[in-house]
């Protein structure tokens, strides 16, 4: 069953930051099909029952999936409600670059609050804001489960009450989302900070350095709060080092970390090299809002050629365009970071792709423990490096054999005389995929791109697998393959709906 929601827009309850144009009103008619209802009667348990990515509240985890749309085509997203039992599928429509991002986000303040404990987020970047093209947009909706249907609580620009910034033409904000997740029956809930990064604004000096932006979105009404942006002039980078970063093309947070891919960053005048910034929170205080200032560690810097990070900078590498932090089995406060760097090359392999991965561990002077590299050409791995695969192009983590798996996706991958058909491959166990592996649906074509992206959490829920994307499938209709890595599953291949909507370009949990 699919609903499709477009009826006009409708915000719920709470005060209005400012008058917007009619225009922008306009824009947003498009997106949701929900009225203003009553808030639910409050009960008495100050917790979610569910994880996070429960939208529909029945304690199991939903699907997202994005379809950016491209070339005049408009953006949708499409939201898998298991429905306890009675499973339909919701898309919320909007205008080109809708569903470049898709994210959760908890709101949750006090008892009653239970219908903001997981909301869904989407990352419009390509959205016009007061007349400036690409300045970029970001929406936040709650489940109302008395109308079956998600509510738009709120369009968050770059110039929104707390949010420390002002549009730019440009500066895509809204390109990557993140947000911290919880397992279920999290007791004593806070609101949690999103993490939104805008990788085309210009800093002083330095144009498409890129910013991340930081807030809280409350229950108790639909403004903004507590916001802060990071950039790379934090760390020390700026001027020509800095043009060009593209900071916030990717993001991940987990515990007390988040990372933000730079993959433009220049590193020692190689333009492209690419690094990672992470940014600490204080113990006890994961994710959460802001700390005082003094109170956490300063940001660290992460790229190639450090002491601690193997593989030389060498310009186009990318390290950072994509990043994932996973749980350290046993200490909650130590985080593993997986980075990509798909423009790599291995010897005569011109972006073959590589993957690095290594401990973080905030509690000491020194947070960057060793980092390994692995690529194509490593023991063990599955494939073989070659010109273009694009390895690392996307991460993330599976449960596999009894411990955390990093997954990484070779968009580039030539299957055969198949050129960009795309694969999927686990770190460390020799297995790797393509939809011409026994089980995989769909076949390997020119241009599927299987892995171009990844979804999973693993705090969702442990053991979880992530959905794989392939967006070029069938001219850019898209699809996405669910149950690839879950070991035991039957695999399935669920395709878009429009040529050239790209569906499966982003995917959550």
């Amino acid at each position: 069953m699919t609903d499709d929601h477009r009826a006009p827009y409708a915000r719920a309850a709470g005060p209005r930051r400012r008058h917007r144009p009619a225009a922008v009103a306009a824009a947003c008619a498009a997106l949701v099909g929900a009225g203003v209802v009553a808030a639910p009667s409050a009960v008495a348990e100050p917790e979610c029952l569910g994880p996070s990515h429960d939208l529909d509240g029945d304690r199991v985890p939903d699907a997202v999936v994005g379809a950016p749309g491209g070339t005049g085509r408009p953006g949708t997203v499409e939201v898998r409600l298991t429905g306890d039992g009675e499973p339909r599928t919701v898309v919320l429509r909007g205008p080109v670059g809708f569903g470049t991002a898709v994210a959760q986000l908890r709101s949750y303040e006090q008892e009653g609050d239970d219908r903001f404990c997981s909301q869904l987020v989407v990352g419009s970047p390509e959205e016009t804001v007061f007349g400036m093209p690409h300045a970029g947009a970001v929406y936040l909706y709650a489940y109302d489960s008395t109308v079956g249907a998600f509510v738009l609580r709120e369009r968050i620009t770059a110039d929104s009450e707390s949010v420390l910034g002002t549009p730019q033409a440009g500066a895509r904000f809204g390109a990557a989302l993140a947000s911290a997740s919880y397992p279920e029956e999290t007791i004593d809930p806070k609101p949690q900070l999103l993490w939104v990064g805008s990788p085309g604004h210009d800093a002083a000096n330095a144009p498409d350095s890129g910013r991340v932006t930081s807030f809280v979105v409350g229950a108790t009404d639909t403004t903004t709060r507590g916001g802060e942006v990071f950039d790379l002039a934090d760390l020390g980078v700026r001027g020509s080092a800095a043009a060009g970063a593209a900071l916030g093309s990717s993001l991940s947070v987990r515990g007390q970390v988040m990372a933000a891919g730079a993959p433009g960053m220049r590193v020692a005048g190689k333009a492209g090299a690419g690094g990672v910034a992470l940014w600490f929170a204080p113990p006890g205080d994961p994710g959460g809002l802001p700390p005082e200032p003094g109170t956490q560690h300063p940001p660290v810097l992460v790229h190639q050629a450090l002491a601690r990070v193997p593989g030389e900078a060498e310009a186009g590498d990318r390290f950072g365009a994509a990043v994932h932090l996973f749980p350290v089995a046993g200490d909650p406060q130590v985080v593993d970071l997986a980075v990509g760097s798909p423009g790599e090359d291995l010897g005569p392999d011109v972006d073959a792709g590589m993957v690095s991965v290594g401990r973080v561990h905030p509690g000491l002077t020194q947070p960057l423990l060793t980092f390994r590299s692995r690529h194509q050409d490593s023991p063990g791995e599955a494939g073989t490096a070659e010109d273009g695969d694009l390895f690392g192009s996307a991460v993330s983590v599976a449960f596999l054999r009894g411990a955390w798996r990093v997954v990484v996706g070779s968009p580039g991958e030539d299957v055969g005389s198949v050129r960009d058909a795309g694969m999927v491959q686990a770190l460390g166990t020799g297995q790797g995929w393509t939809q011409d592996s026994p089980a995989v649906p769909g076949g390997a074509e020119a241009g599927d791109r299987m892995g171009a992206t990844l979804g999973a959490d693993p705090e969702v829920v442990p053991g979880r697998a992530p959905d794989v994307g392939v967006p070029g499938e069938n001219a850019a209709t898209g699809a996405v393959l669910t149950g690839l890595l879950a070991e035991g599953s039957v695999v399935r291949l669920d395709l878009g709906a429009a040529p050239g909507a790209r569906y499966g370009r982003a995917i959550a949990p």
